[in-house]
């Protein structure tokens, strides 16, 4: 059995530290599986998307809670966000739905 640590993390972190256990072992299991010679490209390749959709969790995570404290202080969230010019100002969370786009 491999050797083990424990950490204490947030309760609200804690399904994003699970999700970069699971593509750590996903990546291993992966380099071992792959045929010789695409080792290295299949393991860019699950990074690359791997990393995006943990980047997109992160970046909706980080937005709704900016949102939520917002609205404790009853602020107008859709302050937060910043429109192109021109364009209606979006509600709030519509904008963090669009993010997961």
């Amino acid at each position: 059995m491999a050797a083990t640590i424990t950490l204490e993390v947030p309760v609200e972190h804690e399904a994003l530290d699970a999700t970069h256990v699971g593509i750590c072992e996903e990546l291993h299991q992966l380099a071992l599986d792959a045929p010789d010679g695409t080792v290295f490209d299949a393991c860019e390749s699950a990074v690359i998307r791997k990393g995006r959709e943990v980047q997109t969790q992160m970046l909706e995570a980080a937005v709704a809670r900016r949102i939520e404290a917002a609205e404790k202080k009853g602020a107008d969230p859709c302050l937060l966000v910043r429109p192109c010019q021109g364009e209606p100002r979006p509600k709030a969370r519509q904008f963090v739905s669009a993010i997961g786009r």
